[in-house]
């Protein structure tokens, strides 16, 4: 029966010049698994020492630990000679970090312009991946967090403006476009949400020939993936309370966020109407200037 079965593992591995294949008969490196690859396992959730037994070790503790990586020698063919022995290190707690220590008298190098230090700390959700490497102790080869990151981000953004160009706005109820006003922004996919931020400031004049008053109301139109306009966004309004006439002039910020888009791409426009005049009105009203911004903020 042992025959047997050594015969039948043997059909399953091919020798060439040194080269092992398992389920591979043209093994075409020193190692050639046509096949999943398994490694040990091991939970803890207190201090630890790492071994030649060990391959993926999670913590999962509610406390502080450490794990210490094992006495390596660079004397080549040295019973602890294990350089390229590697060990993947996950820190599953939700509230502990994990601290990796050398054996004493060796180090973790991290690489850059860190020195290479005898420990280093796994925070919760970090795995580190570590090789013992042929100096004095071990190689940090990957840190990365697997917790998903839900922070916002600025994921696309746009700007335009016209400076002192003069546009004169004509009466009635009909909302008219400021030129220079347009900013095109996208809103990528694969986010759970997203924030379009927009922020129009602009500047202007109105002309009175004695006591007058009125107001500018605006609205942002949007198109491309979808329409819709924003009504109301802002106002602004003058009063010339004498009669000799003249400028007056007047400033104007428009912010507002709109949430939660459907991806695609979208162009924003503010629009301004005349209202709410008395008196004496202007003989006109003018917007000499815009400066436009959109940003998208997006997470998961």
């Amino acid at each position: 029966m042992k025959k047997a079965l050594l015969f039948s593992l043997l059909g399953m591995i091919s020798f060439t010049n040194a080269q092992v294949g398992i389920n591979n008969n043209i093994p075409s490196s020193t190692l050639d698994i046509s096949g999943s690859l398994e490694g040990s396992y091991r939970e803890i959730t207190a201090n630890s020492s790492l071994s030649a037994a060990d391959y993926h070790v999670s913590f999962a503790g509610t406390s502080a630990s450490t794990v210490t990586l094992p006495q390596m020698s660079t004397a080549d063919g040295s019973a602890s000679d294990f350089r390229g022995r590697k060990y993947f290190v996950k820190n599953n707690s939700s509230v502990a970090n994990l601290t990796l220590a050398a054996a004493s008298g060796q180090t973790i190098r991290t690489g850059g312009s860190n020195a290479a230090n005898n420990t280093y700390i796994l925070s919760p959700g970090v795995l580190g991946i570590f090789t013992a490497n042929a100096t004095n102790g071990w190689d940090l080869d990957l840190a990365v967090n697997t917790i998903p990151d839900t922070s916002w981000k600025i994921t696309n953004n746009a700007f335009n403006g016209t400076l002192n160009s003069a546009q004169p706005i004509a009466t009635g109820s009909t909302y008219q476009v400021i030129n220079g006003s347009s900013v095109t922004v996208t809103v990528p996919a694969g986010y759970n949400q997203s924030i379009v931020t927009l922020n129009f400031n602009g500047w202007g004049h109105t002309f009175y020939s004695g006591v007058s008053m009125g107001s500018l109301r605006f609205q942002i139109a949007q198109t491309g993936t979808s329409s819709a306009t924003y009504t109301s966004t802002t106002m602004t309004s003058w009063l010339s309370p004498i009669n000799s006439g003249g400028y007056y002039r007047y400033t104007f910020p428009a912010a507002y966020s709109i949430s939660n888009l459907a991806p695609g791409t979208y162009t924003f426009n503010l629009q301004v109407v005349r209202e709410g005049e008395a008196g004496a009105a202007p003989n006109e009203v003018v917007v000499w200037g815009i400066r436009s911004t959109a940003e998208v903020y997006s997470r998961n």
